[in-house]
């Protein structure tokens, strides 16, 4: 994908950095879905969607820290950047959501939101697959296309899906504050999946700008 700079631009240490923000913004994904699931059992544990919102931002810090101080590098900074900033975002709005989920879950039916959030889990691992990518330079900018495509179909059902559950809390006889809680949730959540489009399109800008 690049000449010079790639072997000039310390690539393992940039990339190396975006693949363990992406990881950890699956592992956010993953362990809002099993906070979930298992929040029946009492009151949500927060504890390993604090950890990876934490530790993201530590893995953000240190790539804020080697652009400031590494000349050249493998890709444009700006895209590194740019994908830096987005991967940051996802573990953020998952912690937003489950702070928001913790308060309000005795409100949430059981089972209500299983599906939007194993859409959310399956676009957060195909930004895994991206960032990979990315840092292989061995994909072909098709693929890379047909994965953003992809990210953008889960985006898409499952704002269809969160839209046709707003849709019953207008019913009559669904009490206000639930009506209220809910849409909040459905908006939170939708703004995660919204994380995972806006990672998709720069990977796919920063391929076809550097290729």
């Amino acid at each position: 994908m690049i000449s010079i700079q790639r072997l000039t631009g310390r690539p393992k240490e940039f990339f190396g950095l975006l693949e363990e923000s992406a990881h950890l913004g699956a592992e956010s994904a993953r362990a809002l879905r099993q906070m979930v699931n298992r929040s029946g059992d009492g009151p949500p544990d927060l504890t390993a969607i604090v950890k990876a919102r934490r530790q993201d931002k530590d893995v953000y810090l240190r790539l804020d820290a080697l652009l400031s101080r590494v000349f050249a590098t493998p890709i444009e900074r700006e895209d590194l950047a740019a994908i830096g900033h987005q991967l940051y975002r996802l573990p953020k709005t998952v912690e937003k959501f489950a702070e928001r989920y913790e308060i309000v879950h005795e409100m949430v039916k059981p089972g209500e939101l299983n599906l939007a959030l194993g859409m959310l889990e399956r676009a957060a691992d195909i930004v895994v697959q991206m960032v990979h990518s990315l840092a292989s330079s061995k994909t072909p900018l098709v693929e890379i296309k047909a994965m953003e495509a992809r990210i953008s179909q889960i985006d898409a059902e499952a704002g269809h899906l969160l839209l046709n559950a707003e849709r019953s809390l207008y019913l009559a006889g669904t009490p206000p504050l639930n009506a209220i809680v809910t849409k909040e949730l459905y908006d939170v959540l939708g703004e995660c999946l919204d994380v995972c489009g806006n990672i998709g399109g720069v990977l796919a800008l920063a391929v076809l700008r550097n290729s």
